[in-house]
């Protein structure tokens, strides 16, 4: 009975929410402390929990899966149930040198943004996001439009709408400034997602770079079709589907 109480106010409160005070919940449900925390504990021990230590008890903020493709941050988070933020670390213009100009395909000297965000579910971070748009493709962007979904801002109120990308995802380890940033430990594994957005006309209009917390985000490709070899149809993959 204590445990289904307690399951039904971990669906009330959402992911990564912090719990009323072990006091406060016996007082509120009638309940000694002693066989409250014993509840808690089983559901810690079930992962619907997690204690932190000074903190409180949270509600656990399962790993985001995201079906590979044009969605933002913002609408990852909220078709979850999760309230998404950011924060602003950079929002300044640079110059294109070389490299920068042959990927953008414009002159170099050409002046770029350059975004920086720690994006957050629910005030837990969840990844660092970096961003670079010509700045004559959005010359009115400002550091208000940064606060939400990008993508949106873009398509909205500067008429730039990205329809295509290519993505390159790779396993990687935080270096310490985005270790500390992440609240995570340097051994803890992150995915860094290299994107080139393109618009209708083929035309590049970002390119950005996202490292996420291994813990808190996964992606997922659906791929159809199927490719005959040799020796005719492909066999069958290896291991679990």
């Amino acid at each position: 009975m204590l445990r289904g109480r307690l399951r039904d106010l971990i669906a009330e409160l959402g992911p990564g929410r912090r719990l009323p005070s072990e006091r406060d919940l016996s007082a509120d449900w009638g309940v000694a402390r002693m066989t409250l925390r014993g509840a808690v504990d089983e559901l810690v021990a079930e992962g619907l929990l997690e204690r932190r230590h000074g903190s409180g008890t949270y509600t656990v903020f399962s790993p985001v899966l995201r079906v590979i493709g044009l969605t933002s941050f913002t609408h990852d988070m909220r078709s979850r149930g999760i309230e998404p933020s950011s924060r602003i670390l950079d929002f300044r213009t640079i110059t294109a040198d070389d490299a920068l100009a042959s990927r953008l395909h414009i002159p170099v000297g050409s002046p770029v943004f350059w975004v920086s965000r720690l994006r957050l579910g629910n005030a837990e971070p969840v990844a660092i996001e970096s961003v670079r748009i010509p700045v004559s493709y959005a010359p009115q962007l400002t550091r208000a439009d940064l606060e939400g979904s990008l993508y949106e801002v873009l398509a909205a109120r500067h008429a730039l709408v990205a329809s295509a990308a290519s993505m390159r995802i790779e396993p990687v380890l935080p270096d310490p400034a985005s270790a500390e940033l992440l609240g995570i430990g340097g051994d803890q594994a992150c995915l860094r997602v290299r994107m080139v957005d393109t618009d209708r006309t083929g035309r590049v209009v970002m390119l950005a770079t996202c490292l996420y917390r291994g813990d808190k985000y996964q992606l997922r490709a659906q791929v159809g079709g199927a490719v005959d070899g040799p020796g005719g149809a492909a066999g069958e993959p290896e291991g679990d589907s």
